[in-house]
């Protein structure tokens, strides 16, 4: 599939003369691999989804593991979510010129040291602006700036994704790093790097970068013309002002000036987002002729967490050894769910209305954590799955992440009617991760589409994953190891799609949408399939686990890292 890429730099004429892009291809072509620049919006300190995990992960593998000289992370710095004790300043400060202003900013760096793949430590570096990356107070999500207001909360991220886009190549001119410099970009907010970073070339700001693009999500954002003309020199403005009154997505600019194939998180999401018509209907129909030209390459992630401790012989366990173990886990997690009360819980479970702890082990448990996103995650299939179980067949865990209190509503609503049966976490779990993740006994991952997804978490956790076929779940989950489930295909039609995402705001409306319900009744059914394996074939149910282990070991940040190299070698192509 690499070698299929040819660079098509069509749309670069309309930013660069024809002797600025010779000057740009001479100092790819004379690249090399030094400095790579992990651009992200997310980090350590600022979560959001995958990709937080994805930047804690892979940089120190992309460092040892291709003997790169230096591998460092640049992302915004939030006042609102990072406290200054977790960083400290390096006493860089730089100008940046930014829509007719010049912005003064500071760097701020955090240390990281690490043991695997080998012992070592880099950098990672968080640019503070005042004005800049002020996300919402109560929200603690790098990509909330107004819950309450859809349309100013996008013009918000637009805004400072394009500050960010221009003061990125001026952070690294103040570090003295100016050449021989590898961006690595990910999701639509870094991705006007690729616009930048050519024009700071060609001012002298670098020396020498390319730049290559990762796509964890297909979101985009539309910005208008002028603000890219503004985003650029007063020299260039003149060139390019009058190419357009429209606007363009970030992604449709970016993707079409990129140095290297463009690449995702899994094999499997690769294919969907030019043949997945959730994909080429609603997200990113505006990207298909891109995606035509060149494909796609998917990169798997590696794993998010360790194994679990609890099972120290992973691959040479039988089932009644991994039943003791696993019996063990779930008395925990029982006892943990009678003790631990936060506040924000509701929905209670219990066993014949007595305490839970004397929940009988043939009774399935059940969790789905993460963030709720309303058209993505897939909570409202599980939710509308779960009614349809009498009481005491089953128990629920939810640990849904809301942006908006309103999201929670049919939660409120399920656990009522399901009384005994369903309990929600609505927070960022800390206390008592571990007891969820290793004493239940599936894991539910619904999702609507999803790049790449985290079930191997589960199964490196000893938890059987059932999942809808969809992107990275397929390339996770197979029927060695879990269960997966997809609906009636003849209902998955566009105006079926259409109607689910627009009910994203009063999710209940979605019993009426054929496609929705077909959803349900599948999960439903698979659900009872793998009841029907843990009641009645415990040594299959067991073996299930021993082969999650087995398959969640196939995805290292090693293999993620050299393929990324492999990657980055394009530039000079």
């Amino acid at each position: 599939m690499m070698g299929r890429w040819k660079r098509d730099w069509k749309l670069m004429s309309v930013f660069f003369s024809g002797d600025e892009i010779v000057t740009i291809t001479e100092r790819l072509k004379n690249l090399k691999i030094e400095n790579v620049v992990f651009c992200s919006f997310e980090s350590r300190f600022a979560r959001s989804g995958g990709l937080a995990s994805v930047t804690e992960n892979i940089l120190p593998y992309l460092k040892e593991v291709n003997n790169i000289p230096s591998v460092i992370l640049m992302t915004p710095f939030y006042p609102h979510i990072i406290s200054t004790s977790k960083v400290k300043s390096t006493g860089i400060h730089f100008k940046v010129p930014f829509m007719n202003k010049t912005v003064r900013a500071e760097l701020l760096e955090y240390t990281r040291h690490y043991n695997r793949p080998v012992k070592g430590s880099l950098k990672e570096y968080y640019i503070r602006a005042d004005g800049f990356f002020e996300t919402a107070l109560k929200i603690k999500d790098p990509y909330v700036y107004d819950e309450s207001d859809p349309e100013k909360n996008n013009s918000e991220i637009t805004r400072n994704a394009l500050f960010y886009c221009k003061s990125v190549p001026y952070a690294l001119n103040a570090l003295g790093i100016k050449e021989n410099i590898v961006f690595h970009l990910n999701e639509w907010q870094t991705t006007l790097i690729t616009l930048t970073s050519k024009e700071a070339m060609l001012n002298n700001i670098l020396k020498s970068c390319g730049c290559i693009q990762t796509l964890h999500n297909s979101y985009d954002s539309h910005i208008p013309w002028m603000d890219i003309v503004r985003l650029l020199e007063r020299p260039r403005r003149k060139k390019i002002r009058g190419f357009s009154n429209s606007s363009f997505s970030a992604l449709e600019i970016g993707l079409q000036l990129i140095d290297a194939p463009v690449t995702t998180v899994s094999e499997n999401f690769a294919k969907e987002l030019s043949k997945d018509v959730i994909q080429t209907e609603y997200y990113a129909p505006h990207l298909q002729k891109i995606f035509k030209n060149n494909p796609l390459i998917g990169i798997n992630n590696g794993m998010f967490v360790d194994f679990s401790p609890e099972y120290p012989e992973r691959g040479n366990h039988l089932p009644d050894q991994i039943r003791s173990i696993k019996l063990k886990k779930r008395q925990e997690l029982l006892e943990m769910l009678e003790s631990y009360r936060p506040s924000v819980r509701f929905g209670e479970l219990t066993y014949r209305g007595r305490s839970i702890t004397e929940l009988p082990d043939e009774v399935p448990i059940f969790i789905m954590s993460g963030r709720l996103d309303p058209v993505q995650k897939g909570y409202y299939v599980f939710l509308r799955a779960i009614e349809r179980f009498s009481i005491d067949e089953i128990k629920v865990i939810l640990i849904p992440l809301p942006s908006r209190r309103e999201d929670l509503d049919y939660f409120y609503e399920v656990a009522c009617k399901c009384r005994g049966n369903v309990t929600v976490f609505p927070m960022r779990i800390s206390e008592g991760y571990n007891e969820f993740q290793t004493g239940a006994t599936f894991g539910v991952m619904p999702s609507i589409y999803e790049p790449f997804g985290a079930a191997v978490e589960y199964m490196a956790n000893g938890t059987v994953v059932i999942a809808r076929a969809t992107g990275g779940l397929v390339n996770q989950v197979d029927e060695s190891c879990g269960f997966l489930f997809f609906e009636d295909q003849s209902l998955r039609t566009p105006e079926n799609i259409k109607s689910y995402i627009d009910t994203s705001d009063i999710v209940q409306l979605r019993k009426k949408n054929p496609w929705a319900e077909s959803m349900a009744e599948s999960l439903y059914r698979t659900m009872k399939r793998a009841i029907g394996v843990y009641k009645n074939k415990p040594e299959r149910y067991y073996q299930l686990i021993i082969n999650g282990f087995k398959k969640a070991g196939r995805f290292t940040w090693d293999e993620s890292a050299k393929k990324y190299f492999e990657v980055y070698n394009m530039i000079t192509q």
